[in-house]
């Protein structure tokens, strides 16, 4: 049994939907259970309008709902299953549940996320049941599965965490069974609900973690994460064109890079994977006779034949703060105080240095800035730099090659370094520049470390451009 997620680019035109159809198809022997986004675009014209759903007229709220629905019922109709499998009978309802649901928004005047969650989770809802209409058409027994009734979450609205003791016996009582009568469970990602079967969201980007929690509790033989892009490549391809697609990665290494801002994997994806060594395959859809980049445990090549060096990712518009104190020196417990303001707002820090007398750190969430200065500014002095990016270059054994270092600093050396970090892992050295020295930044590093290369194995060339938009680094 496999999982195959499909991402909004995927779903979003008649004709990927009907390459989904065919991947699909073609992997019927292998009991694929079917994880799929909401159409691209329509999330975030949801999330805007959940967040100014209260303040809007009835007509405002269902003329935008109206739009999205006939959207799905234009690909319907080129896709020739509007009628035939019930699609414009479930849209009729839906848009009538829609319009029950308006007067009862100013329920949610103090609950604003829980109202997110529910208005965000209908782009999946309208996506699996397309999906399905269409995948019968073509005589492929598919069936909607609503991921609210088997992914049960904590209560942590837009964000919410996954409870896998509650959750497993239910995929497995309500999936297992479909998959034994030869059915295709279509099930949406990112949703799932609480113990008061709240509907939830697990963050943007969780279809793919929907996909690896899915394979997890069903132990499946591998996930696969089907999107727009040829696989995990050696750079941005919208700052490097010519970036290579890397054949093979170990799970620390793409965990690395996502969590440094490589989009092609939401950060939190691979860890049901890593728990449970269950390999993920990237791939492309539009090009599904490519191999991908496969992430797994193993050891792919020997030593000789692996590259240093994989992949360069960067992750922007993150915000420094210095924290200076001549308390600090020979001090204990004073990190200890620092990172329980951070704690306490609940603000995740990126990257630390510390000096004698100052501790220099990064975020990207910057909603309780203000207090978190405020706090800090009591028994320090501090210093905050906007407009932000941390470097990060990954592979395996980094730790153990020097001459890298040497050969990262000599390429920038006219570029303003702000903080460094090297040894806290031995696949990653990462640093901070400013946001517009990016691009130059990134060309001189991929220069440098993956033109003339020698590593043949690891590498196959971008053939084209035309589906390297978003593999990696910023929004």
């Amino acid at each position: 049994m496999i999982v195959m997620k499909f991402g909004g680019t995927s779903v979003g035109s008649t004709n990927s939907i009907r390459q989904v159809g065919t991947i699909i198809e073609k992997a019927r022997e292998e009991d694929p259970v079917v994880v799929v986004s909401a159409l691209s675009g329509v999330t975030d014209k949801l999330e805007q309008l959940g967040k100014n759903a209260i303040q809007l007229s009835q007509k405002s709220f269902i003329t935008t709902l109206d739009k999205i629905a006939a959207r799905h019922l234009k690909l319907a109709d080129e896709l020739g299953c509007t009628h035939s499998h019930n699609f414009s009978e479930f849209l009729a309802e839906w848009k009538n549940d829609m319009k029950i649901l308006f007067p009862k928004l100013g329920e949610y005047k103090d609950k604003v996320k829980v109202l997110q969650d529910i208005i965000l989770s209908q782009g999946e809802w309208l996506s699996i049941h397309l999906i399905s209409a269409y995948l019968k058409s073509i005589h492929l027994p598919a069936l909607p599965v609503d991921a609210r009734k088997i992914i049960k979450t904590d209560s942590q609205f837009t964000k919410a965490n996954l409870d896998m003791k509650k959750s497993k016996p239910i995929v497995e009582k309500i999936i297992l069974p479909l998959l034994d009568s030869n059915q295709i469970p279509v099930i949406q990602g990112f949703i799932g609900s609480d113990a008061k079967n709240k509907t939830t969201t697990l963050g943007r980007g969780g279809s793919d973690l929907s996909a690896t929690i899915l394979g997890c509790l069903l132990q499946a033989q591998r996930v696969e994460i089907w999107s727009d892009v040829d696989g995990v490549l050696t750079a941005d391809p919208t700052i490097i064109p010519q970036a290579r697609r890397i054949k093979y990665m170990s799970f620390r290494e793409a965990s690395e890079l996502a969590y440094f801002g490589a989009k092609v994997l939401h950060p939190s994806t691979l860890i049901p994977a890593i728990e449970h060594d269950i390999p993920v395959k990237v791939c492309n859809t539009m090009r599904p006779e490519d191999s991908g980049t496969l992430i797994s445990k193993d050891k792919t090549l020997d030593a000789k034949n692996r590259c240093i060096i994989k992949s360069i990712a960067y992750k922007e518009n993150l915000t420094i703060i210095t924290i200076i104190s001549t308390r600090m020196l020979m001090a204990y417990g004073f990190l200890a105080s620092i990172f329980s303001i951070f704690k306490k707002y609940k603000t995740s820090v990126d990257l630390v240095t510390t000096s004698e007398v100052g501790v220099s750190l990064t975020i990207d969430n910057t909603e309780h800035l203000d207090n978190i200065i405020n706090e800090l500014k009591t028994f320090s002095r501090v210093e905050v730099y906007s407009q932000m990016a941390i470097v990060c270059l990954v592979g395996e054994k980094m730790k153990n090659e020097p001459q890298h270092v040497r050969k990262i600093f000599n390429s920038l050396q006219d570029i303003h370094i702000h903080m460094i970090s090297q040894g806290a892992s031995e696949i990653n050295i990462s640093f901070v520049i400013a946001d517009k020295d990016i691009k130059k930044t990134v060309t001189r590093l991929h220069k440098e470390f993956f033109e003339n290369d020698k590593h043949s194995k690891l590498f196959i060339e971008a053939e084209s451009k035309h589906s390297l938009k978003k593999t990696m680094g910023g929004k």
